[in-house]
C-alpha cells in the first residue's frame, strides 16, 4: 500500500512542470519563441511575467524586459553575449514582445533579465528557453515566401487576362498552389521537427 501511494506522488510530481514546482520564486519569467527558425527571417518572442503581488513595488524607475539570444547565459544582459531579441519596456499586462531576426545558425538560449531601467537591477532572471537556427528552415521559409510572391502576381495578371492567355494563367495558379502546400509542409518539418 506504501509503495503504491508513493509510486503515485512520484507520478504526480513528475506530471507538474518545472516551473510550476519553482513558483516559491517571488518574480517569475516566461518566454515564448518557436523551436525552428530561418535565418534573416523574423520571429515572435514574448515575454510574460509573473509576481506575487507587492514583488515588484520595490522597484524606484521603470523595468525592461531584455532578452539575449546566446549559446551561454551570462550573469546580466550586458555580459551575456549574444544577438539582442527584447529590448522593451514591461507594459501594463506583464509583458513585453518583439520581432527578433537571428543571421547565424545553431542552438541558442533565449536569455531573459528582468532588469530596472538604469541601474540595470534584477528583477528576475529565465534561460529555460532555447531554439534553433537551421539551414533548412532557412532553404524552406524562402521558398515558401518565394511561392507566395509568385502567386500574388500569378494571381493580379489573371484578373487582368481574357480568354485562353486567362486559362493558362489558371492553371499556373492552380501548379503553384500546389507546389507552395507542398513547400510549407516541407517547410513546417524542417523548422519544427
Amino acid at each position: 500500500m506504501r509503495r503504491a501511494a508513493l509510486s503515485a506522488a512520484l507520478v504526480l510530481f513528475a506530471a507538474v512542470p518545472a516551473a510550476a514546482r519553482a513558483s516559491d520564486e517571488p518574480v517569475s519569467l516566461t518566454v515564448t519563441a518557436p523551436a525552428g527558425v530561418a535565418s534573416g527571417i523574423g520571429f515572435p518572442v514574448h515575454v510574460q511575467v509573473a509576481s506575487d503581488p507587492g514583488a515588484l513595488g520595490t522597484a524606484t524607475a521603470p523595468l525592461r524586459v531584455r532578452v539575449k539570444a546566446a549559446g551561454e547565459c551570462g550573469a546580466t544582459f550586458d555580459s551575456t553575449l549574444g544577438t539582442v531579441l527584447v529590448d522593451a519596456p514591461l507594459g501594463p499586462s506583464g509583458t513585453a514582445a518583439a520581432t527578433a531576426v537571428m543571421h547565424s545558425f545553431g542552438t541558442f538560449t533565449a536569455c531573459a533579465f528582468l532588469e530596472q531601467q538604469g541601474d540595470d537591477r534584477l528583477f528576475a532572471f529565465d534561460d529555460s528557453t532555447s531554439f534553433a537556427v537551421t539551414h533548412g528552415c532557412t532553404a524552406f521559409t524562402q521558398r515558401a515566401a518565394t511561392q507566395r510572391r509568385r502567386l500574388r502576381h500569378l494571381r493580379s495578371a489573371e484578373r487582368r487576362a481574357h480568354g485562353a492567355r486567362r486559362a493558362k494563367i489558371a492553371r499556373t495558379v492552380a501548379k503553384t498552389r500546389v507546389t507552395l502546400r507542398r513547400v510549407n509542409a516541407r517547410r513546417l518539418r524542417a523548422c519544427h521537427g
